[in-house]
């Protein structure tokens, strides 16, 4: 497929500070966007000064920000008024930098639909799509992810986890029963993934939004370079 655009999650930095560097470093490997995670201590969406940071920092690495990755709901009252202020937070950066979607992972799914109540109004004006994280306990197996979507009264994505979603024939049905409200795709940069299969799947369901890679340790970088020069090939052929 033509075109196909790769990114990096900055969860790979999350006991980091985000910084310039970091950007770059991504850039330097070839990937043209980046998920950015909301995660304290690695980047606060409620600081004006880390979002024009991020700003500069995206324009001077020639990247663009495909999605913000939102912290978790905490505690009893998650998703109450005060407790959703930081993932609103995060969905407010697209005021100042273009964003396609914004992955929420979420608790109960009767909290979950209240808080897709209160985003989902406010994102549409951004151009953001909000996408509930399949990593939420409480939207797996994936059917019951996909089942709270489209009980949601408001149109809701899936950020579909490959990692955790299955493997093999498993995979392969997760990425199908998901395809019709799937927005996001995340994928592991080691694996015993039969790729062949799972990208046929991914051209046969028609996601064409960008891939991206998550990976941990110190090879992280390179490991995810590997991944995308190996689907890069599946996709050429």
């Amino acid at each position: 497929m033509a075109n196909r655009q790769f990114g990096i999650s900055t969860r790979i930095y999350a006991s980091q500070r985000l910084s310039r560097d970091h950007l770059r470093a991504i850039a330097s490997y070839g990937f043209e966007v980046v998920e950015v995670a909301a995660l304290a201590g690695h980047f606060d969406p409620s600081s004006d000064a880390a979002v024009a940071d991020l700003q500069q920092w995206l324009a001077e690495a020639r990247l663009d920000l495909d999605a913000v990755a939102a912290p978790p709901p905490d505690g009893p009252q998650a998703w109450s008024a005060g407790a959703l202020q930081p993932v609103e937070a995060a969905l407010f950066v697209a005021r100042r930098i273009p964003l396609r979607v914004l992955v929420v992972p979420v608790g109960s799914a009767k909290s979950a639909s209240k808080a897709m109540d209160r985003l989902v109004p406010t994102a549409e004006p951004l151009g953001v799509t909000i996408a509930v994280d399949s990593r939420s306990p409480s939207m797996s197996p994936i059917g019951s992810l996909v089942n709270f979507v489209e009980r949601c009264d408001v149109k809701v994505g899936i950020a579909l986890d490959f990692a955790t979603a299955g493997k093999g024939a498993t995979l392969v049905d997760a990425i199908e029963m998901a395809s019709e409200h799937l927005v996001a795709a995340r994928l592991p940069a080691e694996s015993g993934t039969n790729w062949s299969d799972v990208m046929t799947t991914v051209q046969k369901v028609g996601y064409e939004a960008p891939l991206i890679i998550e990976a941990a340790g110190p090879s992280a970088l390179p490991a995810a370079q590997k991944t995308r020069e190996r689907l890069e090939r599946l996709f050429a052929t």
